[in-house]
């Protein structure tokens, strides 16, 4: 957690904090802060080292806020934790699983376990304050498959903004999202996770002097949809008074499936690569329920369908568990998204003070050329690798239906028409087709839907950079950049953040360090005012956006920042609006191997299969009536003709040697005539 200055460490007399809470006392401890805005250059921390504090900040790791999700909570709801004595906050808590790729030193994430979900709280001052600070909820991003709280050291933000800042971790991959599309498992774990931690936190959060009526919740990617989609469930909108949505949208297609062919199809190649071949979903998680965490974090699955294989799903055709189904576990626990988010929006399911803050960057997707080895040393994109590209993208979104029509309009839209065959200008606008197709267009949708219901919303597009991560000039803005700005990185030591992130003090300049103090002050007005700028700040004023009127803050630097409007809204239309027309109607993914008809789960089946076993009984009786009746006929005729019989020999005996009417005699030798019946 960095380092004390070597001749203040002797000064240091309070080290330990304490809080009482419902659950029990939180110990904590002090992070003493060296350095800050307005710092002069000689006070700070460097070579020459004179003892002056700036600010003191409250902190508690690895708080838990649910019981461990391992045994029989695996694949299942969080449960509340129980009541302790005095829990030692004085560490971060393990991650959740994840790929192997995704842990160590360098990346921040130093141990995983199954048992992990715990949050951190820094606060300016657990003492008495005359009014309380406002909540900013963390929520990292990484394709709901990677990340942990740890990553984002929240010190610097809530010495800057007087803000309680929260950092949360949640399951993750298939521990947090596998969903089988029946009663055996729902889905939505990790959503269900952020939904108990945003309640502990509005429950507790008193004790560490944040105001529960003003929470913000905020994140990067994946954690932007989350937040909208916390913002906007039933379970959670009530506590949720502002969003920040960093380069993010609950309204982007990976931010929430509601294709049940789709999820069922992931969890059956998933169960395939680890061994559980099975014909039956409650097999399956039988099946994965015996295996390692290790085991389960660290598969890859790339998605035939969809950006990625694990989000939230709309589980409202879902049919949830009965309330004696589990033991510790209510039908009500599993619930989460009851309809698409579209719709949520438009009935008006968020809190009613809700107000809204979106940005991106000005090269979001870069990451999809720098993070592909192939393209090495140059990076270089030819106009056969972008078809290409062009192609897998339409296979992954299934647009079947007109595919040769969706490449024409895509290659129409992002192609560099007074030069079409300059390789420099295809890698650009390959950026521009992944960047808009997958975080502006959908944040683009989200903002003009807020400003349509009247919540107060604010934009902004970041186009400037930062010298000392030598990024290259094609991907100088990329995505999630403002991480360094918001944790407040120029100001803080490097051991506060992973080796891979790490920038020496003497590379941050004056623009970082103003950069970053107005990104922190910004939101921290955001989280207490719902305005980024009540005031201006480096003389910047931020407006509301309007409708028809979409004013959004163009960051450069904080001395040559502008207002402008209407940012990229052809780009943007291309795939909300005429895109979905090109496509007409998508074709569904197939269904999974699994026979999941064969389960009696819908209305239907259960209707099939009453009716068909009712058929079988009636069948099953008939024939048993049938044969019945038949062996009786024959024991009857069998009868018949045996006392038939005998009264033919009765009369025979008495007439033997008898004369008849003509006189003449009959042996009894001679054979009767038989009834033809009876023969």
């Amino acid at each position: 957690m960095g380092t004390c200055r070597p001749d203040y460490a002797s000064n240091v007399q309070e080290r330990d904090i304490s809080v009482t809470t419902p659950y029990g006392r939180i110990r904590g401890f002090y992070v003493h802060l060296f350095d800050g805005p307005g710092v002069p250059i000689g006070d700070r921390p460097g070579v020459y080292h004179n003892g002056k504090l700036w600010r003191r900040i409250s902190t508690f790791l690895g708080i838990p806020y649910a019981t461990p999700p391992v045994n029989e909570g695996r694949f299942k709801p969080p449960r509340p934790k129980r009541a302790w004595s005095i829990w030692d906050a004085i560490d971060f808590g393990p991650a959740c699983p994840q790929p192997v790729q995704y842990v160590g030193a360098s990346k921040g994430v130093r141990y995983m376990n199954e048992d992990c979900l715990y949050l951190n709280v820094f606060t300016p001052t657990t003492g008495a304050v005359p009014e309380k600070y406002p909540v900013v909820f963390y929520i990292h991003g990484g394709d709901f498959e990677r990340g942990a709280s740890n990553t984002f050291p929240g010190h610097m933000l809530a010495a800057v903004g007087d803000v309680v800042v929260v950092t949360v971790n949640y399951r993750l991959g298939a521990l947090g999202f596998l969903s089988t599309a029946n009663e055996y498992s729902p889905g939505n774990y990790g959503m269900l996770d952020l939904t108990m931690a945003l309640q502990w936190v509005y429950d507790n959060i008193y004790a560490f002097n944040g105001n529960k009526d003003l929470i913000t919740v905020y994140g990067p990617g994946a954690g932007a949809a989350a937040a909208g989609l916390l913002a906007i469930t039933p379970g959670s909108s009530h506590m949720v008074r502002q969003v920040f949505g960093q380069s993010g949208s609950p309204l982007a297609d990976w931010a929430a499936v509601q294709d049940l062919l789709r999820v069922q199809n992931t969890s059956r190649v998933y169960g395939e690569r680890l061994g559980c071949l099975v014909d039956q979903s409650h097999k399956l998680i039988e099946c994965l329920r015996s295996r390692s965490f290790e085991e389960l974090g660290n598969v890859r699955l790339n998605p035939d369908v969809g950006t990625w294989p694990w989000s939230p799903v709309v589980d409202r055709e879902i049919r949830k568990p009965a309330n004696n189904w589990y033991e510790g576990w209510e039908s009500k626990d599993w619930g989460f998204l009851p309809d698409i988010p579209e719709e949520l929006i438009r009935m008006r399911k968020f809190n009613p003070g809700m107000r809204y803050l979106s940005g991106v960057t000005a090269d979001e997707a870069a990451y999809v050329v720098y993070n592909n080895k192939s393209l090495l040393p140059n990076f270089e994109i030819t106009e056969q690798f972008f078809d290409m590209k062009i192609r897998e993208y339409i296979h992954r979104y299934n647009y079947t239906y007109n595919p040769d029509g969706i490449y024409r309009a895509i290659k129409y839209m992002y192609t560099y028409w007074p030069d079409p065959k300059n390789t420099t200008h295809i890698r650009e606008e390959y950026i521009n087709f992944m960047s808009d197709a997958l975080y502006k267009s959908p944040s683009d949708s989200m903002i003009k839907m807020m400003v349509d219901s009247g919540v107060p919303t604010y934009s902004y597009v970041l186009n400037t950079s930062i010298n000392a991560l030598n990024y290259p000039f094609w991907s100088r803005v990329p995505h999630n950049i403002e991480y360094f700005f918001l944790t407040g990185a120029p100001f803080m030591d490097p051991e506060f953040f992973p080796e891979d992130l790490r920038v020496e003090r003497k590379q941050w300049n004056e623009d970082d360090r103003r950069m970053s103090e107005f990104f922190m002050k910004a939101l921290s007005n955001f989280a207490r005012y719902g305005r980024p700028t009540p005031v201006a700040i480096y003389n910047i004023n931020w407006p509301e956006m309007r409708h028809g009127w979409l004013q959004y803050l163009n960051l450069n630097r904080t001395d040559n920042s502008t207002l402008e409007f209407n940012y990229r809204q052809q780009e943007c239309a291309f795939w909300s609006e005429y895109m979905p027309s090109v496509v007409g109607v998508l074709l569904p993914t197939y269904r999974p191997f699994t026979e999941y008809w064969w389960e009696p789960n819908t209305p239907i089946s259960v209707a099939f299969w009453s009716i068909a076993g009712v058929c079988v009984i009636l069948l099953m009786a008939a024939i048993l009536c049938c044969c019945l009746w038949r062996g009786a006929k024959k024991a009857n005729d069998k009868l018949l003709a045996e006392n038939y019989m005998g009264d033919m020999v009765l009369t025979e005996n008495m007439h033997t040697e008898s004369k008849d009417f003509n006189g003449d005699f009959r042996s009894d030798k001679q054979k009767l005539d038989l009834p033809s019946t009876l023969v």
